[in-house]
């Protein structure tokens, strides 16, 4: 085993972070590529699109995004201590900087923990509108409170889980980025750096 101290990733083990990565972007790109083609498809046809449109499916997609954002987002900002090097080392060779949109933990958080905060939700009493899942154009409120488990907002373009609203294209457009600088990584013998 190696003993150095600074925990940096070793040359000849980058290419294992870049293709534990490329598990999580794969899975988050086939995810997008799902919701743009579902949208694009309600867009150009004509009538009632959204009655046809698979709403369980696409929230299930959203949710894979925010959970693949939050794998990647431990491998630059670790959980535990001891792995600082590494993230520093990660962070640089991909250009992820404090303000990039996976360092927001919140929503994978919800979802990680999402049993917890579903008993937390319920105890409290849930009366009104109620609907364990939505996909359409934000409700307007008449009043009457309105309780949604899971939701994406088409026209406010917003991911809500037990009433946080979460921004997804942001998350959306950094997973691509970090795809395409993976794959190119990957392309490079298996080695950080490289624009």
């Amino acid at each position: 085993m190696d003993d150095r101290s600074d925990k940096r990733i070793w040359a000849p083990y980058e290419s294992f972070y870049i293709h534990a990565m490329l598990f999580n972007t794969r899975s988050a790109v086939a995810s997008i590529e799902w919701i743009k083609t579902a949208l694009e498809q309600m867009s150009s046809e004509s009538g009632s699109s959204l009655a046809q449109l698979d709403r369980r499916s696409m929230l299930c997609e959203l949710q894979n995004i925010i959970l693949q954002a939050g794998a990647l987002s431990r491998y630059f900002w670790p959980v535990r201590q001891g792995h600082d090097a590494r993230a520093e080392q990660l962070r640089a060779a991909f250009d992820v900087t404090e303000d990039n949109p996976l360092k927001n933990r919140d929503l994978r958080n919800e979802i990680e923990h999402f049993d917890e905060r579903l008993d937390a939700y319920l105890y409290e009493g849930v009366a009104g509108y109620i609907f364990p899942e939505f996909v359409g154009h934000l409700p307007n409120s008449d009043g009457v409170p309105t309780h949604i488990f899971r939701a994406y907002y088409l026209d406010e373009r917003l991911f809500e889980m037990l009433g946080k609203r979460y921004e997804i294209e942001p998350l959306a457009r950094e997973l691509l980025r970090l795809h395409s600088r993976l794959l190119r990584a990957d392309r490079n013998g298996g080695r950080l750096g490289g624009k």
